[in-house]
């Protein structure tokens, strides 16, 4: 009988996650929403006949594989890549916001170690909603784009230490052992568990990749992934003795595998179930969040998520202005970070099973955590527009704005020597540094514009003629002396300040030549009307790329392939 209400309680969840799930795509916030206000419902609706006991352990395998995965995708050539502006800037964010909450939410008569609590886990972002709002728009592989993508790897990498950390500070804090010898046990159990941890890495990097890679030889994916989920299940078991959380320990497995030839083959196999487990684990979460405690505790609640949204955003804004980007870029990773994330609601569920927080506490991290989640993502869609509306009621109202601006975003410098019949490429990233090159190479005078400012000094280091700002800012493309040049190239990803860009070129110089680069089938039409005499699609180019040279393989006569790869770009709308 008991495993017939099982399978009825996990139907119902899956159910409910579908539905709910497929609503929030609808109404383009993120699925973890949808998971969660199902899980309210469900939790309001069937309670008496939900067996929760079962379905929180499915749920905690499901946080266990989530931590796993992420440990097989670390890398320390990843954080090499991200550089120190984004490690140190995160690490600065994420300590700010824990030491303000400590000061802030006394205030509302939440005790020291509560605040402590509540400011490290709202100092965490949604790396899931906010990676895929980013690439939704397209903007992943914009300046800002990387930026919050880097900061939010290390916002998760920093779940980690605080998963260690907060036990144990709540454990110091809420003995009765205070004083001396308390913190002398306290540091015995600490590096106690601390020697158990290293040693336990060291041991695994010499052997379970080893052990993997001849798994891996078999030849038979079902193998693989049940050694991986075994060994994921077994450290966080392992870790749980030893007095750290059982995701701390899945997230080490991951660490260890990540050192593995076959470590992308497990991830791949470990997704689609992990996945699944995490959806039981939201829908769970949302079970357990009452609708009755937020209706009860509204004015706290809101108050909270507007604090933590704001103090978020300013910080955030500020350390990327205070490292030397443009406003622009400040603001749009100021936005990308004000949500609290998937890691808070581990972090909650961590602080209740281990009776660091009590119900409030926790009810209250569940609320605000879902609220933020529900104003900032859809704020993230339009943050493009939030910029440009926030920088025009600045300059017309607030002088002292204005100031600030032109102080963080520095005037362009005139160009010493005038041209004409050059390229402007605006955005020297993936796409245009490869252009420009090109014209150096073949001698073609040109201008560089780009909003970032590390590049940009790095480039007159290199006798590059480069100017400084957004290229949507007619001033900006003045100094860049568009209206003498020949041909202007929109090399850089971000979609939403193209149609300005054009129209701010064509204003300056009518009969310029357009050549923009365009991700979006649905942007080609639309750009094409507002004078863009050349479209580049990066995913179609390469696609032709390699239908050519398929059809070589073949020995398909060239002038038939140059038919053939013809027709495929009217059919494409390209020519």
């Amino acid at each position: 009988m008991s495993e017939l209400i099982f399978i009825r309680d996990l139907i119902l969840v899956l159910l409910t996650a579908f539905v709910f799930g497929a609503c929030a795509k609808k109404l383009y916030l993120p699925l973890l929403v949808g998971y969660l206000l199902g899980g309210m419902i469900l939790g309001t609706f069937f309670n008496r006949f939900f067996s929760a006991p079962e379905m929180r352990s499915v749920a905690e395998i499901g946080v266990a594989l989530l931590l796993f995965t992420l440990g097989l995708e670390f890398s320390l050539a990843k954080l090499k890549e991200l550089g120190d502006v984004i490690i140190f800037g995160s690490l600065i964010q994420v300590l700010l916001t824990t030491i303000l909450g400590i000061f802030i939410f006394p205030l509302f008569g939440i005790d020291f170690y509560s605040s402590l609590f509540l400011g490290a886990v709202f100092s965490l972002s949604s790396t899931a909603a906010v990676l895929k709002t980013l690439s939704d728009k397209g903007e992943l592989e914009t300046l800002h784009g990387e930026m919050s993508a880097g900061w939010l790897f290390m916002q998760d990498l920093y779940t980690l230490p605080l998963i260690i950390i907060l036990p144990a500070v709540g454990v110091l804090m809420k003995g009765e052992n205070l004083g001396v010898w308390g913190a002398i046990n306290f540091s015995k159990s600490l590096f106690f568990a601390f020697i158990s941890f290293f040693i336990i890495i060291y041991l695994g990097k010499q052997i379970i990749p080893f052990i993997f890679e001849k798994i891996a030889d078999l030849g038979s994916r079902e193998l693989v992934l049940v050694a991986a989920v075994t060994f994921c299940l077994l450290f966080a078991y392992l870790f749980r003795i030893l007095g750290f959380s059982s995701a701390f320990g899945a997230f080490v497995a991951g660490i260890i595998l990540s050192s593995s030839s076959s470590h992308h083959g497990i991830f791949a196999e470990i997704r689609p179930l992990r996945d699944l487990f995490s959806i039981v684990f939201f829908v769970s979460l949302g079970f357990i969040i009452s609708p009755l405690f937020i209706i009860n505790y509204w004015p706290l609640i809101l108050t909270l998520a507007i604090i933590i949204i704001w103090l978020k955003f300013f910080i955030s804004a500020a350390l990327v202005l205070i490292l030397g980007y443009h406003t622009k870029t400040a603001i749009l990773v100021g936005i990308s970070l004000t949500s609290v994330g998937e890691f808070a609601f581990i972090l909650a569920l961590l602080g209740i099973n281990f009776q660091l927080i009590d119900q409030q506490i926790f009810m209250i991290i569940l609320s605000v955590s879902f609220l933020t989640l529900v104003f900032c993502i859809p704020l993230l869609s339009i943050s493009d527009k939030i910029y440009y509306q926030i920088k025009k009621f600045i300059e017309k109202n607030i002088p002292v704005g204005t100031r600030f601006f032109r102080h963080f975003d520095r005037m362009p410098q005139q160009l010493t020597d005038p041209l004409s019949d050059h390229v402007v490429v605006l955005g020297h990233g993936r796409v245009g540094k490869y252009i420009c090159r090109a014209l150096s190479k073949s001698e073609i005078p040109y201008v560089v514009v780009d909003y970032n400012h590390h590049l940009v000094k790095s480039l007159q280091k290199q006798g590059v003629r480069v100017i400084y700002g957004d290229p949507a800012e007619i001033d900006v493309l003045n100094f860049a002396q568009v209206i003498h040049a020949k041909v202007a190239i929109l090399a850089y990803a971000d979609r939403h300040t193209q149609e300005t860009v054009i129209a701010n070129i064509l204003t300056i110089n009518p009969n310029i030549k357009l050549i923009c680069r365009v991700h979006f089938e649905e942007d080609q039409k639309k750009l094409k009307g507002l004078g863009v005499e050349l479209l580049i699609q990066p995913e179609f180019e390469a696609a032709l790329s390699m239908v050519d040279r398929l059809l070589r393989m073949f020995n398909v006569k060239q002038d038939v392939i140059e038919t053939k790869l013809k027709d495929l770009r009217k059919e494409h709308g390209l020519e």
